[in-house]
């Protein structure tokens, strides 16, 4: 496990300031334990052996007690930015899946396989860097070195042992680890095999209670879940090993210290005040390394997820176009134009076009041609979804890649052949969760051809969508998507196969909506349906072009 290559040390490397802020946080939590120590030790001393009155003592006692909340009230300052931290890596992990699952093609059928455990429990496990692991490797950099060194001050022997024994519980967890690894990557693989096997046995069940099979499918979710609960017990089970070992190790250690310093303070080799400020450090000093036995633990459950996303995040795949600067708001331009275009996918070495051309104006193009020629491709390079290999796409004066695509300004509307659905309101699914007045995305949907059925809906607006929520057609995802592009109300379309594998009727229906919506636009359709190439101000041939 290298922790240096890990994501806690990726996410913390762009936030100078709130790493400065951790350490400096952990640093005087760390001072003011030693710190108050010191004052318990002096206070002991004074009202024990030298016989000091309440008056005298009072001041060394406010202090103590100054010192002792300190530490407790840093904490949640501490844990509120490890918060935001975690948050932010999650999100960009979450990000990165979806772009992922977005723009791959050969791995994507496997993406898809594993984005629910991958997006959430694996993406979830990330946190533990943060809530376990982090505030342990900020005590071991700063708590141990500080307690460390007033200890060999006060008292040079202690130091010398304390220094020797230090190294112990890092190789304790190393050879530990080795063990654990395959525990921990065997334990995340049943919960994939187990969530992945749910979810297609809950997508299934209509199926299977027609055929009678739900008994027996119920039988070997049984069996899943006790592999499942065996694994976890044994992946708990080398946690508590480790944890206990390093308890034994560091409990030994300030055992033969008390012992050490017993003897040295009976025979007159040593202040009580130093005596007793030295043991009251020691357990300080090694209260890191007794923490590290169980954040070891939730270090490598994080690890082990970090991996299983790293395999999949690192796989090569299409160039996504994530980071823009932003477009300027007065912009509104309606001419695209590809300059040059060539392209090949990354696990392949064949072009499906190079030095390619095209300008579109206001008006309706349509682009038609065999399947498999490259035309969806062509679609969401000028979509901006994935970035040519050569050339680049400009909308007006502008590259396209100089525009953002989350900005409201961005020009460019994109419907693909399935419109995704999200697990969500029928509104987010128009608004793709921007803040939108209702009455819009009413007036959206119902100029999509899709009024009556809204009014059919119990919950309107309201009613959920996606995976456990309302099903819908072909033809109505299409028309959903075509109801998004309303709302976005860009000047420039574009429209992948928009009436492919309709019915004669709800191809009609959404040629209606579909003329509706490149009205006083730029829109480009892929299509091969003869009735939208006659609505079309010109028709571009793929083979006669490419």
């Amino acid at each position: 496990m290298n922790v240096t290559n890990s994501f806690l040390l990726r996410s913390l490397k762009p936030h100078k300031g709130e790493r400065i802020r951790l350490l400096l946080i952990e640093t005087t939590r760390a001072v003011a334990t030693i710190a108050a120590a010191g004052a318990g030790a002096y206070a002991m001393d004074g009202v024990f052996l030298a016989h000091k009155g309440r008056m005298e003592t009072a001041p060394v006692l406010l202090v103590l007690f100054l010192l002792m909340i300190l530490p407790p009230l840093l904490t949640p300052v501490r844990e509120r930015i490890s918060q935001r931290l975690s948050t932010a890596l999650r999100t960009e992990t979450r990000a990165q899946l979806h772009a992922q699952m977005l723009t791959g093609k050969a791995e994507a059928a496997e993406v898809r396989r594993r984005i629910l455990p991958l997006a959430r429990e694996e993406t979830d496990a990330l946190d533990l860097w943060f809530s376990r692991v982090l505030p342990v490797l900020l005590a071991i950099v700063t708590k141990m070195p500080i307690a460390l060194i007033a200890a060999a001050i006060a008292d040079p022997v202690t130091g010398l042992f304390m220094f020797v024994t230090m190294p112990i519980a890092p190789f304790l967890l190393y050879l530990i680890g080795r063990v654990t690894r395959v525990a921990s990557e065997a334990q995340w693989k049943r919960m994939e095999s187990l969530a992945a096997r749910f979810g297609e046995l809950l997508r299934t069940l209509p199926a299977l209670k027609i055929f009678r099979q739900a008994e027996a499918q119920r039988k070997t979710v049984e069996v899943l879940s006790e592999t499942f609960s065996a694994s976890a017990l044994r992946v708990l089970q080398l946690s508590f090993i480790s944890a206990f070992a390093l308890e034994l190790i560091t409990t030994l250690a300030i055992a033969i210290i008390a012992v050490s310093i017993g003897f040295r303070l009976l025979y007159g080799q040593m202040d009580f005040r130093v005596a007793f400020f030295v043991l009251l450090v020691t357990p300080e000093f090694y209260q890191p390394l007794r923490q590290a036995g169980t954040a070891f633990h939730s270090a490598m459950t994080a690890w082990t997820a970090e991996s299983n996303l790293r395999a999949v995040l690192s796989k090569e795949r299409m160039p996504y176009a994530i980071e823009y600067p932003n477009l300027p708001p007065d912009m509104q331009p309606a001419l695209l134009e590809a300059h040059g275009l060539s392209f090949h996918y990354p696990n392949s070495r064949t072009y499906l076009f190079r030095d390619f051309n095209l300008k579109l104006e206001p008006g309706v193009t349509i682009v038609k041609g065999p399947s498999g020629c490259g035309k969806s491709t062509l679609i969401r390079l000028l979509a901006g979804l994935l970035q040519p290999c050569e050339g680049q796409v400009t909308v007006g004066t502008s590259p396209l890649s100089a525009l953002s695509m989350e900005a409201v300004s961005f020009p460019i509307s994109y419907v693909p052949q399935e419109p995704h659905l999200f697990a969500g309101t029928l509104a987010e699914n128009v608004t793709l969760f921007h803040a939108t007045d209702e009455a819009d995305v009413e007036i959206a949907i119902r100029h999509a051809a899709l009024g009556k059925w809204l009014d059919s809906l119990p919950h309107g607006l309201a009613a959920r969508l996606g995976e456990g929520g309302q099903t819908l057609s072909q033809g109505q995802r299409k028309r959903l998507g075509i109801a998004r592009a309303l709302l976005q109300n860009r000047p420039i379309v574009l429209l992948d196969e928009p009436t492919a594998g309709l019915d004669a009727v709800t191809q009609e229906t959404v040629r209606d909506t579909l003329f509706a919506l490149c009205t006083g636009r730029t829109a480009l359709v892929v299509s091969h349906d003869e009735a939208i190439c006659a609505m079309a101000n010109r028709v571009i041939d793929w083979e006669v072009i490419a």
